[in-house]
């Protein structure tokens, strides 16, 4: 399947590399945000539907790119925003007036709905060439970013670009470049917009010239969790400090998974594809072998167990009551996530406590939100690795 990778994406790179004023560089290097999960009621139904969807995508994006020879892919993912994500909170505008948007870790661009009137937001006229539109006050910057694939176009935001003060905690600072949506569809959660997270230049870390970024995502999803750019790494000090490179095989957060040890025994990681860290997907998933391996793996320790059938992906269900589960570490390439029972086994209901790591319909694996839960995860893009530490992310 085609991607919907376009001149109009590259348009907005140039647009915003040639006439966004930049953010100020003298400022200290370190921004607070806070994040809160769009549903706090974790819907396991939902989270396994929404997640293999965007998993999906994000195969058919990667295989679309391999195949183009691109050898990456630029087109952002759908965001699994049904609850499965995050939404940022800041303020926009030399008055601050405060809004959510969804936090993604899968995209670049920043956009905000039905504020930029208001806001009196400055926009971009310079374009770089071909594909500026004149409007009434003169040439503008217009954008068209689609989420997902050419079969699926109901998944977009269009407008022309603007710069305008961001506040993060108590920190303003001027010139960050956005999108003015004027029209989107697909649904972004209860929030303003989307603020990207990845690693390209549109994106909220990047332009804050900050290097890296990092959260901490409690696990009682009722309570805010931090989000900081910067110097984060003064947070992340002691033995438990883990880390790994990211691979620069992919435009999305991969790292290499060696291998996974479920109780006593010990299984291999997911080969050459690695793993993607990603924000917005609730579920892990596993590529083959490794999905099956691991499985067997937890079946053969958990005998005295009762297992019951499980539906909705979920393969390894038991009946909760007076079970304990075996233990489950990833290994990555230079660091060790020893998880929590919590953050690979969830009740589905009062009885029944199912495996919450599903095998990919694909070849590419992703650790999502509920594993990351607890972590404090960092992103350092200059450095190319990515940190984690286990905390009590409500202390952050």
């Amino acid at each position: 399947m085609a991607t919907t990778r376009s001149s109009i994406l590259v348009l907005v790179t140039i647009c915003f590399l040639l006439a966004a004023p930049p953010a100020y560089s003298e400022r200290r290097g370190f921004f607070r945000a806070t994040m809160t999960r769009n549903q706090p009621a974790i819907n396991l139904t939902r989270a396994a539907h929404k997640s293999r969807q965007r998993l999906s995508i994000l195969a058919a994006l990667l295989l679309d790119a391999a195949a183009s020879g691109s050898g990456s892919a630029q087109t952002p993912l759908q965001m699994d925003s049904s609850g499965g994500a995050y939404d940022m909170t800041f303020s926009m505008g030399t008055q601050p007036q405060k809004l959510s948007a969804l936090a993604d870790t899968g995209s670049d661009l920043i956009w905000a709905n039905g504020l930029c009137r208001t806001l009196e937001s400055q926009s971009l006229a310079t374009c770089g060439g071909a594909g500026a539109s004149a409007s009434a006050s003169g040439a503008v910057c217009d954008y068209k970013y689609s989420y997902g694939l050419a079969s699926d176009p109901h998944h977009y935001t269009q407008g022309y670009m603007a710069s305008e003060t961001f506040t993060l905690g108590g920190d303003a600072v001027r010139g960050i470049g956005f999108g003015c949506t004027t029209m989107s569809e697909g649904w972004y959660g209860s929030g303003s917009g989307l603020v990207g997270l990845g690693c390209g230049k549109l994106s909220l870390v990047r332009q804050l010239k900050v290097g890296a970024f990092s959260y901490c995502l409690t696990s009682d999803t009722s309570k805010s969790s931090a989000l900081l750019f910067g110097a984060a790494g003064d947070l992340m000090t002691g033995a438990g400090v883990q880390s790994t490179p990211l691979l620069k095989t992919s435009t999305y957060y991969t790292v290499n998974l060696t291998s996974i040890s479920i109780g006593a025994a010990t299984t291999p990681g997911t080969g050459r594809h690695g793993i993607i860290f990603d924000s917005g997907t609730t579920l892990t998933f596993l590529a083959e072998p490794a999905y099956t391996l691991a499985k067997v793996a937890l079946l053969s320790q958990a005998t005295n167990l009762t297992r019951v059938p499980g539906t909705d992906g979920y393969e390894v269900c038991f009946q909760t009551s007076g079970a304990v589960f075996p233990s489950m570490v990833l290994h990555f390439d230079g660091g060790d996530m020893a998880l929590r029972t919590e953050n690979y086994f969830r009740a589905v209901d009062d009885s029944v406590s199912c495996w919450i790591v599903q095998s990919s319909p694909s070849h590419r694996s992703i650790v999502g939100n509920i594993i990351q839960m607890d972590y404090h995860i960092r992103y350092d893009l200059d450095k190319s690795v990515l940190s984690f530490q286990a905390a009590n992310c409500e202390t952050f």
